[in-house]
C-alpha cells in the first residue's frame, strides 16, 4: 500500500504545462528559488568549464578567478532579470516571446532555443560518460547514457514539483562535496598552478575568459522564469531577480573555480587519476555526486525543451491543451535526439564546449536584449496573457516586423566582432583578435528594438489626439 497521501500523489505530477500557474498552485519563496539555481550550478559540467580558464585560454589562477567572477556577475544580471518576469506573468519564458516577436515570429527563436537545450544536454550526458567510463576504469561504454535518460525521463515526466525538491536537496550535498574536493586539491595533492598568479593574460584571452561566464549565465535566460514562474506573486519581481542572481552566480562561481584551480596545475586533465592513486572510496563517492549532478542539469534542459517544443506545436494548433502526458512525449523525444547526438559526440570535450558556447553567444544575445528592452523599457511588465495562446497573437499579431528585424540585425551586428578558429571579423583584428560580439548583439538590437518602439508609441498616441 502507498504511504503517499492521496492528495500529495495527484498533485505531484506537474498539469499546468505551458499554460498560466493559477494563484492556488503558486509556492516556494525566495530562499527556494535562491537554492534551487546554486544546485543547478554545482555540476561535472562547471568544472570542466572552469578548466578552459587556464588550460585553453591560458590565464593564471588569480585572472581566472577575476573572469569567472566578473562574467557571471554580469551576465548573472541579465539572467535575474528573466527570472524576475516569472512571478509575474506565471507562463513559460518561450511562450512569454511571444509577445514580442508575434505567434509566427517566435518560432525561429523557439527553434533554435530547442536545438540548445538539445546541444547542451548532449554535452553534459557525454561528460558524465567519459567520467563514469574514467572512474569505474571502463572504455566506450554507452550505458550511463542510456541509464541516465531514463531517470531525467521520469523528472521531467512528473515536473516541476519533483525537479524542485531533487535539486534542492542535492544542493548541500553537492556544495559539502565540491568543498571537501576543493580542500582536497588545495591540501592534498599540493599540485602549484603552472602560472604566476600575477602573469598578465593577453586582452583577447581575458575577454574570451570573461565571455564564458556571461554566456553561462545567459543561457539560462531562455528558461529561468520557467522555474520563478510558481513563485507566488506576491514575492515580487525584486525578490525574484537577487534570489536568482545570487544563487547562480555563486552557484556557478564555487565549482569553476575549482576547475580552474584543477587546469592550472600540471595535472592530468582529469582528477579521477589522482583520486583513484588515493582512495577508490572517495572516487565513487565523488563519482555519484556528479552523475546526480548531470541528472539534475540534463533535466532542467530537458523539462525546459519540452515546453519548448509544447509551445512550437501550439502555434499550429491553437485549440491543443498539452498535458503532462504531452510533456512526456515530447520528452522522450528530445532525449531520443540527445543520447544520438552524445552517442556520436567524440574529440576534445574542452574544445567542443569552448564551441558551442561561442555559438550561443551569436544566438542568444540578440534575443536576450529585445526580450528585456520589451519587458521592462516599452511594455513595463504589461502583458495581455490570453494573446499569448490565440491562433493570429491577439493584440501581438503573427509577426513583429521590428523585433524580427532588429534580432536579425543583431546576429549581423556580431560577425564584425567575432575572433575564433574558424573566423576572425575586421573589428576584430583591429582589436588585436579581441573578440566582443556578445556586446554587439546585446547593445545593438537592444538599442534599436528600444528606438522603433518608442517612435512607434509616440505616432500611434498621436494619431489618437
Amino acid at each position: 500500500m502507498s504511504t503517499i497521501p492521496q492528495e500529495v500523489a495527484t498533485t505531484l505530477i506537474e498539469s499546468e504545462t505551458i499554460f498560466p500557474v493559477p494563484a492556488d498552485k503558486r509556492h516556494g519563496d525566495a530562499r527556494s528559488l535562491c537554492l534551487m539555481w546554486v544546485g543547478a550550478n554545482q555540476n561535472i559540467l562547471a568544472i570542466m568549464t572552469g578548466m578552459i580558464y587556464c588550460k585553453v585560454l591560458h590565464l593564471s589562477l588569480l585572472w581566472a578567478a577575476v573572469a569567472i567572477l566578473a562574467g557571471n556577475g554580469v551576465g548573472g544580471v541579465f539572467m535575474a532579470l528573466h527570472a524576475a518576469q516569472g512571478p509575474h506573468l506565471g507562463v513559460p519564458q518561450m511562450q512569454q516571446t511571444r509577445g514580442q516577436f508575434g505567434a509566427w515570429g517566435a518560432l525561429l527563436i523557439v527553434a533554435v532555443v530547442i536545438l540548445m537545450y538539445v546541444g547542451f544536454t548532449a554535452t553534459i550526458l557525454a561528460i558524465g560518460r567519459d567520467q563514469t567510463n574514467l572512474a569505474l576504469g571502463l572504455s566506450g561504454q554507452q550505458w550511463p547514457v542510456i541509464l541516465s535518460a531514463l531517470v531525467i525521463f521520469i523528472l521531467c515526466a512528473v515536473g516541476h514539483a519533483l525537479i524542485e525538491r531533487f535539486t534542492i536537496g542535492y544542493t548541500y550535498v553537492a556544495a559539502t562535496s565540491f568543498i571537501l574536493l576543493a580542500a582536497y586539491y588545495a591540501f592534498g595533492l599540493h599540485a602549484a598552478p603552472v602560472k604566476p598568479l600575477l602573469a598578465m593574460p593577453t586582452l583577447r584571452d581575458f575577454v574570451a575568459a570573461l565571455s564564458i561566464g556571461v554566456l553561462w549565465q545567459i543561457a539560462y535566460a531562455p528558461y529561468v522564469s520557467d522555474y520563478s514562474r510558481y513563485l507566488p506573486a506576491h514575492t515580487g519581481e525584486k525578490t525574484a531577480f537577487w534570489s536568482c542572481l545570487t544563487g547562480s552566480t555563486l552557484g556557478t562561481a564555487g565549482p569553476t573555480l575549482i576547475g580552474a584551480y584543477i587546469g592550472s596545475t600540471a595535472a592530468s586533465a582529469s582528477f579521477y587519476d589522482e583520486l583513484n592513486s588515493i582512495s577508490s572510496a572517495l572516487s565513487l563517492a565523488l563519482l555519484t555526486v556528479i552523475v546526480i549532478s548531470t541528472l539534475i542539469c540534463c533535466t532542467m534542459q530537458i523539462y525546459c525543451a519540452a515546453l519548448s517544443m509544447m509551445t512550437f506545436v501550439h502555434t499550429f494548433r491553437p485549440n491543443w491543451r498539452p498535458t503532462h502526458r504531452s510533456r512526456a512525449v515530447c520528452s522522450a523525444i528530445l532525449l531520443a535526439a540527445s543520447v544520438a547526438t552524445t552517442i556520436s559526440l567524440r574529440g576534445d570535450i574542452l574544445d567542443i564546449i569552448n564551441d558551442f558556447i561561442e555559438l550561443l553567444l551569436a544566438v542568444l544575445s540578440p534575443w536576450t536584449a529585445i526580450n528585456l528592452v520589451d519587458y521592462y523599457l516599452v511594455r513595463h511588465g504589461d502583458y495581455d496573457i490570453p494573446s499569448l495562446f490565440k491562433e493570429d497573437g491577439g493584440i501581438y499579431g503573427l509577426v513583429n516586423g521590428p523585433a524580427v528585424v532588429c534580432y536579425g540585425l543583431g546576429i549581423f551586428a556580431q560577425i564584425p566582432f567575432v575572433s575564433n578558429a574558424l573566423y576572425t571579423g575586421a573589428a576584430a583584428r583591429s582589436l588585436g583578435g579581441v573578440d566582443i560580439s556578445w556586446i554587439a548583439g546585446i547593445v545593438v538590437p537592444g538599442a534599436i528594438y528600444w528606438a522603433l518602439s518608442t517612435l512607434g508609441g509616440a505616432r500611434r498616441t498621436r494619431r489618437n489626439v
